[in-house]
């Protein structure tokens, strides 16, 4: 039973009748049951908006958890195509590099310091008979050895990388290369002009990495590259150089 009908029910045990309290009693029935009413709806309302909230939040998760999934599934597939990227095709530059590299050093082998001849030379007596010559600049001297500054330039087209080796001639300790250009694997560290290098045991450079201006004002140079390279204090002062490319290998020997 409702508490308006107990209340009722009391009202009407209630003798004699008293048009007053009826009246009161029937009042305040009234006001509780609307109150009731408006409590339910209240509750009601409450609950609709925490069902809509919910609902709300469930949405979003919903879009979070596909979104993260998505997300991590593309990431995950650009890694995997990353990792397991296959080798450049053939003719890429660097697969290039590594066909020089496999190439044997024929460097010559002289009995003795009188039996060493310096060149072959250019017309303009630069290292080597081309495509590539070196000419030889200033030095830097460290406690590890002795550094040359030096040039590379190409007084035509070249096509595809262009790698360098040397080696004494008679320690046959590598020359090695620091700075720009420098490749192959490290072999030491040293501090050249106030910088901390890297040795490594190869010279790499192609057209792409020339200077845009000559070094100097010859015509003869139409690509120019920049180099050091250098040799331990125990080096016998003669090395002898390897310079591959596409389509060509040239020696020559510094006495």
């Amino acid at each position: 039973m409702s508490l308006r009908s107990e209340i009722r029910s009391a009202y009407d045990e209630i003798t004699p009748p008293a048009p007053a309290l009826q009246a009161q009693i029937r009042a305040l029935v009234a006001s509780e049951s609307k109150a009731d009413l408006h409590s339910r709806r209240l509750r009601r309302n409450s609950m609709t908006g925490l069902r809509g909230a919910f609902a709300l939040v469930a949405a979003l998760l919903v879009i979070l958890i596909v979104a993260t999934v998505l997300v991590g599934g593309q990431v995950w597939q650009d890694w995997n195509a990353f990792t397991h990227r296959p080798a450049p095709a053939g003719g890429g530059g660097q697969t290039e590099l590594v066909q020089l590299e496999s190439r044997q050093l024929v460097l010559p082998t002289p009995a003795s310091h009188a039996d060493c001849r310096s060149g072959p030379f250019s017309g303009a007596g630069s290292y080597g008979k081309g495509p590539i010559f070196v000419d030889g600049g200033g030095t830097t001297t460290t406690s590890w050895g002795v550094y040359f500054h030096n040039l590379a330039y190409a007084d035509a087209d070249t096509n595809g990388p262009i790698l360098v080796r040397a080696s004494d001639l008679f320690t046959r300790q590598s020359v090695v290369f620091v700075g720009q250009y420098a490749a192959g694997p490290v072999v030491g560290q040293d501090t050249v002009d106030g910088v901390v290098v890297e040795q490594r045991t190869e010279l790499a450079f192609d057209t792409s990495q020339a200077l845009k201006r000559p070094i100097t004002h010859s015509t003869q140079k139409k690509f120019s590259w920049p180099f050091v390279a250098g040799v331990p204090s125990s080096w016998s002062g003669s090395t002898a150089w390897q310079i591959d490319g596409v389509g060509f290998t040239e020696v020559f020997v510094a006495c």
